[in-house]
């Protein structure tokens, strides 16, 4: 087997056109491409360590998005049919912009922070609209999910967070994995792993790491949320921990 991305490996060059994608990776980790750009944009990643970098650098971007709280969402809702945009609050804003703060000139952040902010807001307001459709005759119960950027361990060419929604049958889990590495990469088969409390591990799902796209794999245990230690990403070959994410 060749080896499996790992941390260190040089990446040289300027690839032509890089100009014309480097202010996407926003909008490509907030999911508001369109297919056709995302396809555009994934085709580029797969020969940009500029742009894979990037993208890798705002993985953590959608948690922070699912931290607002009832209060901002409601208010979100109420402000909705208004001529002003409403805008996330000063403390999510600063997290945001503080990811990506160092990484780019003022500039650049200020363009990036416009374009982001107004993602979030749509993002937002359809959560918003579906949220408020409900319903009176027979209620669904809301299951608790949470969203949460995965730890590079083994890797630095995959770029993942995972989402665990508790059922009353136990939980469902679902990842958004991007391979970042060059596109003549081996293409290694990987694995989503769930380490229970009690030291037993299950796997839910497996693929193909393919360079420049993004796996959605997505699996259920009946293990609650609560007794779930941590999830990881390895390689099937070797058992390689290559993301993880303790709960």
């Amino acid at each position: 087997m060749m080896p499996l991305w790992r941390p260190g490996t040089p990446t040289v060059g300027h690839p032509p056109g890089h100009d014309e994608y480097e202010m996407w990776d926003a909008a490509y980790v907030l999911g508001s491409l369109s297919s056709a750009q995302r396809r555009e944009f994934e085709a580029h990643l797969g020969y940009c360590p500029l742009c894979r970098s990037a993208v890798g650098e705002l993985n953590g971007v959608p948690a922070l998005l699912s931290q607002l709280g009832r209060g901002e969402m409601t208010a979100i809702d109420e402000h909705d049919g208004g001529d002003a945009e409403p805008l996330p609050s000063d403390e999510l804003l600063t997290s945001l912009l503080a990811k990506v703060d160092w990484r780019r000139r003022r500039a650049r952040v200020a363009t990036w922070a416009a374009g982001t902010v107004a993602a979030a807001v749509l993002a937002i307001g359809v959560f918003v609209g579906l949220a408020g459709q409900s319903s009176p005759t027979a209620p669904v119960p809301q299951a608790n999910e949470s969203v949460q950027p995965m730890a590079q361990v083994g890797t630095d060419k995959l770029a993942s967070t995972v989402s665990l929604s508790s059922q009353r049958w136990g939980t469902s889990i679902s990842m958004n994995c991007v391979c970042l590495a060059p596109l003549n990469a081996h293409h290694d088969t990987l694995a989503m792993v769930v380490i229970a409390r009690d030291g037993s591990h299950t796997r839910l799902a497996t693929w193909v790491a393919n360079p420049g796209h993004t796996a959605v794999p997505a699996g259920s245990i009946s293990t609650r949320v609560d007794q779930i230690a941590s999830v990881q990403v390895i390689s099937v070959d070797d058992g390689e921990v290559l993301l993880e994410r303790s709960l």
